[in-house]
C-alpha cells in the first residue's frame, strides 16, 4: 500500500459508494466475504485487489443485489436468477441447433423437418373449433350426388336435390314404352272378290265397304 495513488483511488471509491447510499455495514460485509474466499498469499497487489475485486458491487441492476443476494434480507435476487436461467436456456438452444434438434424441445424432427412436440403445442394452443349445425330447417345430403340439401318438401320423400330429382324424372320419361300402333288397314274398299276397288272407305276390320259387304252376305245366302 505504499503507492499513494492507489490509496487515493481506494479512498475515492469508498467515498463514492457511501455517498450513493451504500452503508458502511454493507461495504464492510462485502469486503469481509470476498476476503474470506481467497488465500492471502494469492493477493500480490492488495491495492489492485481492493479496487478490482473487493470494492466493486457485483450483481444486476437491482441496487440491493450483492452478487445474486439481496441486502440485507439475504434472499436470492430474482432478477439474477432469471438472467442465469436465460443464459442457460440460450446455451441449450445453441447446442440443440448445432445437433440438428428442435431448439425448444430437443426433439428430433420428422422426415418433413417438423418437430412433433411443436405441432402438439400448436394444436393445444389453437384447437380446431367444433362445427356447429346452422339454425333453421334440417339439413342432409342428396342421396345421388351427395350435395348438402335442406330436407323439406319433396326431399323428405326421395332424399334428392332438385337437379337430381329433375334428372331422374327426365330419365324415367325417356324409358316409358310407346304403345304399339294398331296395324294399318286398307285405305279403300277392295271391291267384290277383291278385283276392282270401288274407292269407298272400308268398314272397320273389313277390307270392303258396306255396299260390297252386303253383296258378299247376299251371295253367301244364295
Amino acid at each position: 500500500m505504499s503507492n499513494d495513488f492507489v490509496v487515493r483511488q481506494i479512498a475515492r471509491e469508498v467515498g463514492r459508494q457511501l455517498r450513493e447510499g451504500t452503508d458502511a455495514e454493507r461495504l464492510h460485509h462485502r469486503l469481509t466475504a470476498r476476503f474470506a474466499k481467497v488465500v492471502l498469499s494469492e493477493i500480490r497487489a492488495p491495492g489492485r485487489w481492493l479496487l478490482g475485486v473487493a470494492l466493486p458491487r457485483w450483481g444486476c441492476g437491482h441496487q440491493d443485489c450483492e452478487a445474486g443476494v439481496l441486502w440485507p434480507t439475504g434472499k436470492d435476487c430474482e432478477v439474477c436468477a432469471e438472467i442465469v436461467q436465460d443464459k442457460a436456456a440460450a446455451r441449450r438452444r445453441a447446442q440443440r441447433i448445432e445437433q440438428g434438434m428442435c431448439p425448444e424441445h430437443g426433439t428430433r424432427p420428422d422426415p418433413a423437418g417438423r418437430c412433433p412436440d411443436c405441432m402438439l403445442d400448436d394444436a393445444i394452443r389453437n384447437p380446431i373449433p367444433a362445427q356447429r349445425e346452422p339454425e333453421g330447417p334440417p339439413r342432409g345430403f342428396c342421396g345421388d350426388c351427395g350435395a348438402r340439401i335442406i330436407v323439406v318438401g319433396r326431399a323428405l320423400e326421395d332424399g334428392l336435390c332438385k337437379l337430381c330429382r329433375e334428372e331422374a324424372a327426365a330419365l324415367g320419361a325417356a324409358v316409358v314404352p310407346t304403345p304399339a300402333a294398331p296395324p294399318a288397314g286398307p285405305e279403300s274398299c277392295s271391291g267384290r272378290d277383291g278385283t276392282v276397288p270401288c274407292g269407298r272407305k272400308p268398314l272397320p276390320s273389313r277390307s270392303v265397304c258396306g255396299v260390297h259387304h252386303v253383296q258378299e252376305l247376299a251371295g253367301e245366302a244364295a
